[in-house]
């Protein structure tokens, strides 16, 4: 796992070799064990290297081939490359090397632009092809892995991270009010946005063609999860597939010449990579479990239950964060605005984790292949109360009259749930997993005249639906291609990757996810219960109490912190005059917000975190 950075002048300007050193070497966590760069007049690429195959200088990048005329800098892992090495020793081509960077670059000589087909993985990266005059870019189908770029017609330039573009002075600052909007609905900027006027991120499974001599750049979108189609399976016939097709996607991701280790939550997704893990491994696997003192948030009993189960080497660690001292930290790591709690114990696992490994697998990508959010049944109840619309006012009507009079989470949810039963359900559905409402934005002074993000989102989301059976899976490939790739996947890489530590998600490998999209929607999710399907293949490789509790995780006690210990924290930074944050909010609208807050029992901690990171990532 690696950092890659670039820079391209289209108007034949010579790269300056001390900007390209600035912005590769801000990348130095994501790759501590090696660096380089390479430049060609007008064309500069640069990598910081972890190594993880081949650990030899063999493998150092930026990569070019024999002929000199092919020139690569990737961040990621081929775990096919042995295959498809063989495969193309049987076409002529040699290597230097054993790592998958070379095999990567090969295949680009051989097939080109088409060579994304023969890739199972996560990647990103650029190839400078000199015969051609173009750089060719691509991320790999789920954005595991980050691209983020800048295009001016005279200039590119791509980055891992935001952090190494804006070292360079030709890069914009300026913040693009749109993106902020969008935030404090969603929580997380779906691509291509980052907070930035005229920086993108490149969306997930798709690719870039920079044309050196048209000083054109175009965007493609290379792959698509078809969920159209399932497959009438018996039930027996899906558990022996699921758990096959599990089993080779974790033995593919245990391919590495440094020690693996695995993150243990305690749930069915985490756990059931550990067992298969556990399977192969010659020793006992190494697994790390984050928890907290208050047992009302802390899973550490049940990670501790199935690495008995499996006979793991468990690392469990307790941790009480420092919100106040950790903020600044963590917003720097995630550099956009993200208002996802959970990047707290992902910080603290990444680190302990790293203290003895290098790589880690994960459960990711369990609950979006098999329908494990709540919100999925939720979903299903909404579209079958759509039929009872005549009784609807009366309803919402009722639903304003307790939530006037209780003030509390549960008549806020009741109430949001019911206002919104006269949107389509794509727009609706953005309510299940949303926090600011366009009330509450417009509450506070933002989203005025900005747009709605739920019409923003259901054009979004389009391609999703079109290509989806029924309401689940639409559903299900809309988190994929938003929630999944922009929330989830970034939380994980760029926490492990502060601390230089490599993750691998076996439920996102692509062939796992065409699988899956197959297998029919009742089984995987029948009434509230979902998993269905993937917790009967995984009897008695789990134990029965992982298989039967439910779906909880290590939650941080925001509301609490912010209604007693941190409330004076809260109200100070909130009201303070950090830069930026009158232009887009009104002051007196954030006093009334925060004292709604601290006068009812609603817990709109989310909401205050969401603020507390904006009014932090406006200082950086």
């Amino acid at each position: 796992m690696c950092g890659i950075a670039g820079i391209i002048h289209l108007d034949g300007q010579t790269v300056d070799q001390e900007v390209l050193d600035r912005m590769t070497d801000t990348l130095e966590h994501r790759g501590p064990d090696g660096r380089g760069v390479f430049i060609d007049e007008n064309v500069g690429l640069g990598h910081r290297r972890l190594s993880i195959i081949d650990l030899s200088s063999a493998g150092a990048q930026p990569m070019r081939s024999s002929d000199g005329n092919f020139t690569i800098t990737y961040n990621g892992e081929i775990y096919n490359f042995k295959e498809e090495r063989e495969n193309l020793e049987k076409k002529g081509h040699s290597f230097k090397s054993k790592c998958d960077t070379e095999v990567l670059l090969a295949l680009y000589q051989e097939y080109g632009v088409d060579c994304l087909k023969h890739l199972r993985g996560m990647f990103a990266f650029a190839i400078y092809d000199k015969n051609r005059q173009r750089i060719f870019c691509a991320r790999d189908r789920m954005g595991q892995k980050p691209f983020k770029y800048f295009f001016d017609g005279k200039t590119f330039l791509f980055a891992s991270e935001l952090k190494a573009l804006l070292k360079n002075p030709s890069c914009p600052k300026d913040i693009d009010r749109e993106s902020i909007n969008h935030f404090l609905t969603m929580m997380y900027l779906p691509a291509p946005m980052t907070g930035f006027k005229g920086i993108q991120k490149l969306e997930a499974g798709h690719s870039l063609i920079l044309d050196l001599k048209s000083k054109s750049l175009k965007k493609e979108k290379y792959w698509d999860l078809d969920m159209s189609q399932e497959e009438p399976l018996s039930e027996k016939e899906w558990k022996d597939k699921i758990l096959e097709a599990l089993q080779e996607s974790v033995n593919l991701r245990m391919i590495s010449d440094v020690p693996i280790a695995a993150y243990l939550s305690g749930g069915i997704d985490s756990g059931a990579v550990v067992s298969l893990m556990s399977k192969i491994s010659q020793d006992p696997v190494k697994t790390f479990s984050i928890g907290s003192a208050i047992d009302t948030h802390n899973e550490l009993p049940d990670a501790l239950n199935i690495a008995k189960h499996v006979g793991s080497d468990h690392n469990p660690y307790v941790v009480t964060p420092d919100i106040v001292k950790l903020l600044p930290e963590l917003v720097k790591i995630y550099e956009e605005p993200y208002g996802d709690a959970s990047s707290v114990p992902t910080y603290y696992i990444s680190e302990h984790t790293s203290r003895q490994v290098k790589v880690a697998l994960t459960g990711d990508g369990g609950d979006e292949n098999f329908a494990g959010y709540i919100r999925y049944p939720i979903l299903n109840f909404s579209r079958r109360w759509e039929k009872f619309r005549l009784i609807h006012p009366l309803v919402r009507a009722g639903t304003s009259l307790f939530h006037s009079l209780a003030k509390n989470t549960f008549s806020y949810r009741c109430h949001r749930f019911q206002s919104t039963m006269h949107l389509p359900w794509e727009r609706r559905y953005l309510q299940y997993l949303s926090y600011f409402t366009e009330e509450e934005k417009n509450g506070l002074g933002v989203g005025l005249g900005l747009g709605r993000t739920d019409e923003f989102y259901k054009k979004l989301t389009e391609p999703a639906r079109q290509n989806a059976r029924d309401t689940l899976h639409a559903a299900m490939r809309m988190d994929h291609i938003t929630y999944l790739a922009d929330d989830l996947m970034p939380k994980v890489d760029l926490a492990s990757m502060h601390f230089g530590l490599e993750c691998r998600a076996p439920f996102l490998d692509h062939k796992l996810l065409e699988l899956t999209a197959k297998i029919p929607s009742k089984m995987k999710l029948r009434g509230r219960e979902g998993k269905v399907i993937l917790k009967k293949a995984l009897e008695g490789v789990l134990p029965q109490e992982t298989l039967q509790k439910k779906k909880s995780g290590f939650r941080i006690p925001l509301d609490n912190w912010f209604r007693n210990d941190l409330k004076d924290f809260v109200t100070d930074r909130l009201l303070s005059d950090t830069p930026h944050k009158w232009d887009f909010f009104e002051k007196s609208k954030v006093e009334k917000m925060l004292k709604g807050y601290f006068d009812t029992r609603i817990d709109y901690s989310d909401h205050i975190w969401a603020l507390l990171w904006l009014d932090e990532w406006f200082s950086l």
